[in-house]
């Protein structure tokens, strides 16, 4: 008797349209727009009267309450600071931004409102927007990448093996935290500017809330190893009647530290991060070892934090386009090399920062020196020069978000397929899935948590996994649904819980039963756009037959639902539909895994304005 939560469907735009100040790229199933700023020091200007280090110090202190202010998950952004060299020239700081909406005018209202926020800057540096969409290309791909010229640094996923036997696991894993500092980068800076060939240093970062699973997972683990990081004994079993005392384990209190760190920083106003090195031409490993270090500066504890990952041949065109859109698809064949499995959840954790964290990375350029050549180019004037590197292209069609069961970031609602074009090659739009779960006091209890575990396992193993977002509302109140539904577009609303034949069944603000009118939720449905309703309830087709419920498919229950059979539809179906496979085909595949396990789902399928025969 239990329901599935709405899900959210972003696809990738396919036609590139200038407009006034932003690059947009459109297409059947939205708009994406990118927008730029040229930064540079303020001359005279310093943070303080103090010394090099309380000035860099109070500078980083603006830096992150500026990035922490940029913090906005709910406007879909990917925000990117990047640096340029050319021979011959000074380095040039650029600020990128990317925005996702239905149509061209709203993306491009989206992409300008972004701009200027992104122009808000801390008081030691000004920008200056660009306005020729040539340019912001060239700023997007300022030169073609050398087979050997792009790694990425990242946080090391460190593991170990378990020392005790109550650990319960078979080997141990943790991913320290990155040192939040203000040491100079000067040294770096001169070392960028001397260079003889064009190089690049970009940091992408995506907003994102934490969801509740990942916030507790860390919460979770930080106890875990809390309890093997102190003396322990030994349980007693009928071959060995006394017990003996256990010591700590030493990883187990390095991991337990590490957690709690993660959970006390990482509950709320976080981003997914890419830190990116490129170059037309191979890399000089020296500048690779001295950018890592100058940005993951080693922790009070002198641990070194973060590796250096260079792609795969296969990997390559999926890194660069990466940098070129702003998009952050995975690829992870050398970083995950050597190490035993990583959940999904502790792979988002190697990626999560705070914004004192990305602000180490995410450095603006300081105060200009008194003395010396200048490093950073004067901009101004709004002048830039594209030319020199290469010819840029902007790639549509190729774009991702976070998935493994994170937040949502930048969802849109897109009318079109769910599946990936075998003519074309194009990849499978996004799915967003809202999953609603309700189990009122008094009621029947559920295995709701069970289903959402479910769901996000098959999300997780699925190749698309980086295009599948899902959000969940637990102990759903009616409110809670239509409130999340107006916050962003929805594609799927997939409901999790009870229903009669009055309709389905949410919680109201006491955690009582409440059933609002199926009439007026299939009107919600309508209004919002759903495209696809999975009522995973019982006699759920007393919304589902509406005709005005408006969803392109709806996925509702002719009578009673036994939980193990929702549970059981839930994997085959998602599994089906990670796969790239339509939703008619991904119902089928539902019903024939509730089949294999032996049981029976007693659900229908319909289509927009097709009625049940016998309802």
């Amino acid at each position: 008797m239990t329901a599935k939560p709405d899900r959210d469907l972003l696809a990738a735009p396919d036609d590139d349209g200038p407009a006034g100040g932003v690059l947009t790229s459109a297409g059947p199933h939205g708009c994406h727009a990118w927008v730029a700023l040229l930064v540079e020091p303020v001359p005279g200007r310093e943070s303080g009267d103090g010394t090099g280090e309380d000035r860099r110090a109070e500078a980083a202190l603006a830096d992150a309450g500026w990035l922490a202010g940029l913090w906005d998950p709910a406007a879909g952004a990917r925000l990117e600071l990047r640096y340029l060299h050319r021979p011959g020239e000074g380095l040039r700081c650029v600020l990128l931004g990317r925005v996702f909406a239905p149509a061209v005018d709203a993306a491009v209202e989206a992409a300008l409102r972004l701009r200027d926020r992104l122009g808000a800057l801390p008081a030691h540096v000004r920008a200056t927007p660009v306005d020729a969409v040539d340019e912001i290309r060239g700023l997007l791909e300022p030169f073609r990448v050398h087979p050997a010229g792009l790694v990425e640094v990242r946080k090391q996923i460190r593991a170990g093996q378990p020392a005790r036997p109550d650990a319960g696991v078979a080997y141990y894993l943790a991913v320290p935290r990155l040192a939040a500092g203000a040491a100079s980068w000067d040294p770096l800076w001169q070392s960028v500017a001397d260079l003889p060939e064009p190089f690049m240093l970009t940091v992408g970062l995506e907003p994102f809330a934490p969801p509740a699973p990942f916030v507790g997972m860390l919460a979770d683990l930080a106890t875990r190893y809390g309890r093997l990081a102190v003396p322990g004994r030994s349980a007693r079993s009928p071959l060995r009647m006394h017990s003996h005392e256990l010591a700590a384990d030493p990883f187990a209190a390095y991991a337990a530290r590490l957690f709690a760190e993660s959970w006390q920083h990482y509950q709320s106003a976080v981003f997914r991060t890419r830190i990116t090195l490129a170059a037309p031409g191979p890399l000089p490993p020296t500048l690779v070892s001295r950018v890592a270090a100058t940005i993951c500066a080693p922790r009070d504890d002198r641990e070194v934090s973060h590796v250096v990952v260079a792609p795969e041949p296969a990997e390559l065109d999926v890194a660069w386009r990466n940098v070129t859109t702003l998009d952050n698809t995975r690829w992870d064949l050398r970083y995950l090399y050597g190490l035993p499995v990583v959940p999904p959840a502790l792979r988002l954790l190697a990626e999560t920062m705070d914004a004192a964290e990305a602000a180490s990375a995410w450095r603006l350029p300081p105060r200009p020196g008194t003395s010396g050549r200048p490093v950073f180019v004067s901009v101004h004037a709004g002048v830039v020069n594209v030319e020199r590197m290469d010819t840029p292209t902007v790639t549509g069609d190729v774009f991702s978000n976070i998935g493994d069961g994170a937040t949502v970031v930048n969802r849109s609602t897109v009318i079109g397929s769910f599946h990936r074009s075998h003519e074309t090659g194009e990849p499978a739009p996004r799915l967003g899935i809202l999953l609603a779960c309700a189990n009122p006091r008094g009621s029947e209890p559920l295995r709701l948590g069970e289903e959402d575990r479910t769901l996000r396992q098959s999300v997780a193993l699925s190749a698309d996994r980086d295009r599948i977002d899902i959000e969940t509302l637990n102990a759903a109140t009616i409110d809670d649904l239509r409130r999340a539904l107006l916050r962003r577009p929805f594609d799927i609303v997939h409901f999790s819980g009870h229903g009669t034949r009055r309709g389905l069944v949410f919680e109201d603000d006491a955690g009582q039963i409440f059933q609002p009118s199926s009439t007026a939720l299939a009107g919600l449905f309508a209004r919002r756009g759903i495209r696809v309703a999975v009522l995973n309830a019982c006699y759920s087709l007393s919304v589902g037959t509406i005709s005005s419920i408006g969803t392109e498919f709806t996925i509702a229950a002719d009578g009673p639902l036994a939980d193990p059979a929702a549970i059981e539809f839930t994997r085959g179906f998602y599994d089906a539909l990670g796969a790239g496979w339509e939703v008619p085909e991904a119902f089928e595949e539902g019903l024939g895994t509730v089949a294999l396990k032996g049981l029976t789902f007693n659900a229908v399928l319909l289509r927009r304005g097709e009625k049940h025969v016998g309802s």
